[in-house]
């Protein structure tokens, strides 16, 4: 008889540990994926969940770039500033913004750079921007317009 009782007891935890229901809290909507980033054809895209959007748009073959920035954080900004990566051998080169300033929130506000002639836009590696001394990310690099 408690052998009986034995198999019993084992036969119900088999039937619950393999039953079909989802646990609870369980999802069955598949894996969480992020945006596609913002690109630009002409320029180089920064943007982030908080309500920032930065634009670097590097003016012919000279030393200057135009910096926008739109500020909808619901707070000040400090003061941007840009760094470049070469991607030829990985030297951080600082790139000057020109009259930098903080940036309320609701404002879209334009800055010229000043950027040293190496590197060449050609050999950019990496563009990211900082907003009071610190790294806030990388720029999306421009994306050439392609035939569909």
């Amino acid at each position: 008889m408690r052998l009986l009782a034995v198999c019993l007891v084992f036969a119900g935890l088999v039937v619950s540990c393999t039953g079909s229901e989802e646990p609870s809290g369980a999802t069955t909507s598949g894996p969480q994926t992020s945006t596609p980033p913002v690109t630009a054809v002409d320029a180089y895209v920064y943007t982030d969940p908080a309500g920032i959007e930065a634009r670097v748009k590097i003016e012919g073959d000279g030393a200057s770039a135009s910096l926008t920035i739109l500020n909808d954080t619901g707070a000040v900004l400090p003061v941007p500033g840009l760094y470049v990566l070469d991607a030829r051998d990985g030297t951080k080169v600082v790139w000057d913004v020109l009259e930098a300033a903080a940036i309320h929130d609701g404002e879209r506000v334009a800055f010229q750079v000043d950027r040293p002639t190496v590197p060449e836009a050609k050999h950019i590696g990496l563009m990211a921007i900082l907003f009071g001394g610190k790294d806030f990310g990388a720029f999306t690099p421009p994306h050439p317009e392609t035939d569909a």
